[in-house]
C-alpha cells in the first residue's frame, strides 16, 4: 500500500478514458493528440492502481477518474466508483454537467453518492460558446445543472460548483503585471471578483432564484467572505442547499504549460495531483496532457516504483534541481519580458520578497 502524501501528493486523478465532450480555449484538452482521446486504461489496470493506495493516509484527500476527460463519458465509471468506494476510498465525481441530464447518470449518482464537483467556470453569455468550445447556448447549458440541483437537494450527495475570477481587483497590481508583462489571467472569466459576482448574481435572478433555501446570506456578506480569502481550499462557498454550495476559484490558464515563456530553474512545484493519463503516463500534475514530463508508466511500473526512483520529481521539488522545458513553461510568462522580471524577482533573497509582497498587499 501506498501513502501518496509521503511523496507530496494527496490527489490522484486518473484518466479512466481520454475523452471530453467539450473543446475549451482555456484548456490543454484540444491540444491532445486524436489518438489519445479515444484512449481507455484497462479496467483490471484501474482497480490494481486502487489496490495500491493507502485509504488510511491521513494526508490523502480523494480520487476521482478524470484529467482532462469527462468521467460519465466512460461507460464504466461507475463500476470504477463503486469499486473506490468499496476501497474506503473518498471518491470525487467531477463533470461538466453536460450528461446529468441523463436518467441513467443520475440513478447511478442517486445510489452510490459520490462527493461531486461540477466546473461551470464560464458564466458569462457572451463568452460561453468560444470559452467551452461547444454549440450550444449558456441557457440550456445551466438548465440541465440547475433540473441536476432540484433532484440532489437537501440529499446525502455533496456537490460543489466551480466558478472562475481573475481576482483582478486591485488596479495597482494590474498595472505594475502589465509593465512588468507578467500574466494577468485568462480571459475567458471575469477580470474582478466584482464582476464575477454580478454575473453570478444576473444568472440567480435569471436562473437560480427558486431554488435559494438560504435568504439569510446576503450578497455583501458573501463578497466579504471572498475578499478576505482568495484561496479556494479556506473558502466555505456559499450554500444553496445544505449540501450544495458555490465556490469562485482563481483561475489558471491551463494551456500556460505550452504557450508561455520557460522560465529559469530557479522554482519549486509543490502540486499535490498526481495524475495518470489514459494511454498510462504518471504525470505529477493536473495541466500535463502529453507524455513530456512523465515519471513513467503504469503499463511498465507500479505507481510505487514511480515514486520512489523517480529522479524527476526530486529535481521538482528542489530549488536547485533541473526542470523540465514543460515545467519552465508553466512557471513562466506570457511574455520575454515578464519572464526576465521573474527570474529577476526569484533570486532577491527571500526574506526581502516577503516584506515587499506584504507592503504591497497591505498599501495597495
Amino acid at each position: 500500500m501506498i501513502a501518496l502524501s509521503k511523496y507530496g501528493f494527496r490527489i490522484l486523478q486518473i484518466e479512466t478514458y481520454g475523452l471530453c465532450n467539450m473543446s475549451c480555449g482555456f484548456c490543454p484538452y484540444p491540444l491532445k493528440n486524436e489518438e489519445k482521446k479515444k484512449q481507455k486504461i484497462d479496467l483490471e489496470k484501474i482497480y490494481q492502481i486502487l489496490d495500491q493506495i493507502d485509504s488510511n493516509d491521513p494526508g490523502f484527500k480523494y480520487v476521482t477518474f478524470s484529467q482532462f476527460n469527462k468521467p460519465l463519458l466512460d461507460n464504466r465509471i461507475f463500476e470504477i466508483i463503486k469499486y473506490s468506494q468499496q476501497k474506503k476510498l473518498n471518491t470525487f465525481l467531477i463533470t461538466n454537467g453536460l450528461l446529468l441530464n441523463k436518467k441513467k447518470n443520475i440513478e447511478n449518482i442517486l445510489e452510490l453518492k459520490p462527493e461531486l464537483k461540477i466546473s461551470l467556470q464560464v458564466i458569462d453569455s457572451s463568452k460561453h460558446k468560444f470559452s467551452r468550445g461547444i454549440n450550444m447556448e449558456i441557457d440550456d447549458y445551466l438548465k440541465t445543472i440547475i433540473e441536476f440541483i432540484k433532484i440532489i437537494k437537501n440529499t446525502k450527495i455533496k456537490l460543489t460548483i466551480d466558478i472562475g475570477s481573475n481576482f483582478n481587483d486591485n488596479k495597482v497590481k494590474v498595472f505594475l503585471k502589465n509593465i512588468f508583462g507578467l500574466s494577468v489571467g485568462d480571459k475567458s472569466v471575469p477580470e474582478t471578483l466584482n464582476e464575477t459576482f454580478q454575473q453570478f448574481i444576473e444568472l440567480l435572478n435569471t436562473h437560480k432564484i427558486d431554488l435559494l433555501d438560504n435568504n439569510d446570506q446576503s450578497i455583501k456578506d458573501l463578497k466579504k467572505k471572498y475578499f478576505e480569502s482568495y484561496s479556494y481550499l479556506s473558502q466555505d462557498g456559499w450554500k444553496l442547499f445544505e449540501n450544495v454550495k458555490i465556490k469562485i476559484k482563481k483561475f489558471h490558464f491551463g494551456r500556460a504549460i505550452s504557450e508561455n515563456f520557460p522560465r529559469d530553474d530557479n522554482f519549486i512545484c509543490s502540486s499535490e495531483i498526481l495524475g495518470i493519463q489514459s494511454d498510462g503516463n504518471i504525470v505529477p500534475c493536473c495541466l500535463a496532457y502529453d507524455d513530456t514530463i512523465s515519471l513513467g508508466n503504469i503499463y511498465k511500473k507500479s505507481i510505487f516504483e514511480v515514486l520512489k526512483d523517480n529522479s524527476f520529481l526530486k529535481n521538482l521539488r528542489d530549488l536547485n534541481g533541473n526542470k523540465s522545458i514543460t515545467c519552465k513553461k508553466c512557471f513562466g510568462e506570457p511574455t520575454q519580458r515578464g519572464v526576465f522580471f521573474r527570474n529577476f524577482y526569484s533570486k532577491i533573497p527571500e526574506k526581502i520578497r516577503i516584506k515587499v509582497a506584504k507592503f504591497l498587499y497591505n498599501n495597495f
